[in-house]
């Protein structure tokens, strides 16, 4: 009976349709919002699954810009490594001194950089209809609407699932600094310790903490996309 009156997933839908709709809509973006998105009864497994990593300048989402783009797909209920990608992006910003230390990326890496027009445009093509596994989705999810042209009242053409927010929800909150940061949590589960704030190696981090989140919440059961995405959220 609730699920009659409350499908968050079709509001995504329906916020699209409103999006296309808007007088600054970019109309170069139609053909992404043309591509059908999974209702919330489909089983997860069925759907095109992208985990996605950004590394930027900074988290000021008016001024900072985007570095580097990584991601990797969830197929059959395991990480598809030969879908892998890792864009530099060509930046004519200077990078922060303190960013760079993160990130370790260079202003002479990121001279060489690619254009990031045809990055994002690519990456649209990729996640369009897709869920998107993110960990802290808002900062992808912002960037990459700043990118396109997408004013932040619109909606992305794709289904965000948060593994940070996931993880808030199967574990209370102890105290200890930064433990709901992918690392912390990796290290909490005893998975083992990846290059950190790399786009790529962090987007492999996101989904195999995706992977033991839903074996954690579900078993062995097939869950819908509508029962991740209630706990993404």
């Amino acid at each position: 009976m609730f699920d009659a009156f409350f499908h968050p997933v079709d509001k995504v839908r329906k916020r699209c349709q409103k999006t296309v709709k808007m007088p600054n809509f970019p109309s170069n973006l139609q053909r992404f919002y043309d591509i059908e998105l999974p209702n919330e009864n489909t089983l997860l497994r069925d759907c095109r699954l992208i985990a996605l990593d950004f590394e930027t300048t900074g988290l000021n989402f008016e001024h900072d810009t985007v570095l580097s783009v990584g991601g990797i797909s969830i197929e059959n209920g395991g990480i598809d490594f030969s879908s892998s990608f890792h864009h530099l992006l060509k930046n004519p910003v200077s990078v922060k001194k303190q960013t760079a230390v993160i990130n370790m990326l260079t202003p002479e890496q990121l001279a060489k950089g690619e254009d990031p027009a045809e990055v994002m445009n690519a990456l649209m093509d990729m996640l369009a209809g897709a869920v998107v596994i993110t960990h802290c989705g808002i900062i992808e999810s912002t960037f990459l609407k700043k990118a396109i042209g997408l004013t932040q009242e619109m909606e992305l053409p794709m289904i965000f699932a948060d593994t940070f927010n996931i993880e808030r929800k199967l574990h209370q909150p102890t105290g200890r600094k930064n433990e709901y940061s992918l690392s912390e949590i990796r290290k909490r589960r005893n998975f083992p310790t990846y290059e950190a704030h790399n786009a790529l190696w962090d987007s492999i981090a996101t989904a195999e903490l995706f992977l033991a989140q839903v074996k954690e919440l579900f078993g062995k059961e097939k869950p819908r996309l509508l029962e991740v995405y209630r706990y993404s959220h």
